[in-house]
């Protein structure tokens, strides 16, 4: 079992390849760009910017935008993809719980986007990192938390997500992603097997695996008030449709300050 710092350094190379970002930016940026309106937010930390998709796309509609990620190696493709659109953005290695410190200035808003906040196993990391969240915000400003539904997926248990294709240095690559329960311990295992095909049509693969916990609404409601954050409202997905334990796939909040 990898730690999440080994797992998205491993995970780098090809988390681009996993991720088609004009089809989920396209569906994806009108939500975040209200809400930020909403609120008058022009200074923007993405605290888990990874390869820095949201971060760039942000930047390039005009926001002033930092980025943070636990990965040196996430972070070092989040550069170059800044790089490629002729971006400059501060990207720096941080913890939840460190960015205060890394990011001293108040944003109007921070994003916390992908999953994220799952790799927290304890109550006190989570504490501890979504009130850093809060402390790297002005008065009035907001946080936006995305991550899976784990209302519905604790209950339904789901093995296995959608395979991504693609092309990485000329080989074509496989991303296969699939989780385990363990329901006595209440927590997920999350595998990612990556496959590469070489010159000659032969597949090797490899499987990472890290834990997370899953953290469902009434527990993320109950850490944003114990961290101080206030207002609170819950979506289904980041195009804004409204949150259903029952059948929504991903649990969005956002909480101002």
């Amino acid at each position: 079992m990898l730690t999440e710092i080994e797992f998205y350094d491993r995970l780098a190379e090809f988390f681009d390849v996993m991720t088609d970002w004009p089809s989920r930016l396209a569906v994806e940026l009108p939500f975040i760009e209200t809400t930020l309106a909403r609120f008058d937010a022009h200074t923007i930390l993405d605290c888990a910017c990874g390869t820095g998709g949201h971060s760039v796309a942000l930047a390039q509609h005009g926001y002033q935008v930092a980025g943070a990620d636990i990965s040196a190696a996430m972070l070092a493709r989040a550069q170059a993809n800044a790089t490629r659109a002729e971006l400059t953005i501060p990207f720096r290695v941080a913890r939840f719980e460190d960015l205060p410190s890394v990011f001293p200035e108040q944003m109007d808003a921070v994003i916390c986007l992908g999953n994220s906040l799952p790799h927290l196993l304890t109550d006190s990391a989570a504490l501890a990192s979504v009130s850093a969240m809060r402390a790297c915000l002005r008065s009035g400003g907001a946080l936006m938390v995305h991550q899976l539904n784990y209302d519905r997926r604790w209950r339904e248990q789901p093995r296995w997500f959608a395979v991504n294709a693609g092309a990485l240095a000329g080989r074509e690559t496989l991303v296969w992603r699939f989780a385990d329960y363990d329901d006595a311990a209440r927590r997920i295992t999350f595998n990612i097997a990556l496959f590469t095909r070489n010159a000659q049509g032969a597949w090797t693969v490899d499987v990472q695996s890290t834990p997370q916990y899953p953290y469902q609404r009434a527990e993320i409601e109950m850490l944003l008030h114990r961290a101080g954050f206030r207002a609170l409202e819950f979506f289904g997905n980041l195009q804004g449709d409204r949150f259903d334990a029952e059948h929504s796939a991903d649990l969005v909040v956002v909480a101002t300050v």
